[in-house]
């Protein structure tokens, strides 16, 4: 059985090199060495405290409520269990307006291709056309008046 540890991976080598020995008694005897992972049997309880945990907690704080379950296998459950991660806001671009209005569109559940359609303004907001430099105060103004906001301005010399 020490030749099954070197060979692990390699099933069908090692029905070869183990000759009497099926293939499913030498994957049997693999999983007893403990070579193979374990499938973990999901409880009720756990899957609650995936439920609440999964959308917000980092990685770190998942493997430390479940012991003994791998992360992989703490993904798989949630996409089983049809439990998503919360969605992240935008990052920030620098730029106030645009800023402003991406965190709108956030706020409002809708995604860059949604605002460049309602605003019609072509892929401006989806290719992040603002990181040329060449910012569009007509995409700016089309945006802010499809998310039904105002625009304003502020003189400096007035506050």
């Amino acid at each position: 059985m020490a030749l099954l540890a070197v060979i692990f991976p390699d099933y069908k080598r090692a029905v070869a090199v183990l000759q009497r020995r099926t293939y499913a008694a030498v994957r049997g005897r693999a999983r007893a060495m403990g070579l193979t992972t374990t499938r973990h049997l999901w409880t009720g309880a756990e899957v609650s405290r995936l439920r609440k945990l999964f959308p917000t907690a980092d990685k770190e704080t998942l493997l430390a409520a479940f012991p003994g379950v791998e992360l992989g296998q703490i993904k798989a459950k949630a996409r089983e269990a049809g439990i998503h991660r919360q969605r992240r806001p935008f990052k920030s671009t620098g730029i106030p307006p645009i800023d402003q209005i991406r965190a709108r569109a956030f706020k409002l559940n809708i995604s860059m291709v949604d605002l460049d359609d309602m605003a019609r303004t072509k892929p401006y907001f989806q290719k992040g056309n603002w990181h040329t430099g060449n910012i569009s105060y007509r995409a700016i103004g089309r945006a802010t008046k499809a998310l039904d906001g105002l625009l304003a301005v502020r003189w400096t010399d007035q506050g």
